[in-house]
């Protein structure tokens, strides 16, 4: 879901020139090596929680992409893969519309165990509909794993993700495939991003 698609501020959402000249200031907030060791760990959670059976794992595009790959090398039971894609912010809009499906999923999830793999919980608005949209295909569990939980104090109601990697601030959150205006997903740490290079950037 990144960092825009399901909260209701804009936050940095066609800010600059289009990202190309960045200068923002970048700090790195999870090193690669804990977002290793936490992906282990993760996969031990997964494997007491499933066992050895089949689990159907859907990816949220585009953001989680980089995190669905390392998790699922790290998962021994036989998985079958799918993805999906929701956006929020259409065009070069500022303003949530709610989320809107724009790649649904293929596989059939009726009688499955389901596990929603996404890379940022925040308001929740894009899990609640994702969450909405599976269960009516009556899969045998639903739940989700997420590898970032933004914390938003306690006035946010949301779902609450099954599996969690890291609690982080609200700050804006790159690197490890989570992008700004599509850049930085390549970056093997997380990072928080300060367009104006003046220190952390809240949403």
């Amino acid at each position: 879901m990144g960092n825009f698609s399901d909260t209701g501020n804009p936050g940095l959402r066609g800010a600059g020139s289009g990202g190309s000249d960045h200068n923002g200031a970048i700090r790195v907030i999870i090193p690669r090596d804990r977002i290793a060791a936490r992906i282990g760990e993760l996969a031990g959670e997964l494997t007491a929680c499933y066992g050895s059976g089949e689990l159907t794992i859907v990816g949220v595009m585009t953001g989680a992409f980089v995190f669905l790959a390392d998790l699922m090398r790290s998962l021994e039971m036989p998985i079958r893969l799918d993805i999906v894609s929701v956006c929020s912010y259409p065009g070069e809009s500022t303003e949530s519309r709610g989320p809107q499906l724009i790649l649904p999923p293929t596989a059939d999830l009726t009688g499955r165990d389901v596990l929603v793999v996404d890379d940022i919980l925040d308001s929740g608005r894009t899990m609640t509909f994702l969450l909405n949209l599976f269960s009516a295909a009556r899969p045998e569990s639903l739940r989700t794993c997420v590898l970032l939980r933004k914390d938003l104090g306690e006035s946010v109601e949301r779902p609450d993700a099954d599996f969690v990697g890291f609690d982080v601030p609200d700050a804006f959150v790159v690197g490890y495939g989570l992008d700004y205006d599509d850049l930085y997903r390549g970056l093997p740490d997380l990072c928080v991003l300060d367009p104006s290079g003046a220190g952390e950037v809240s949403q």
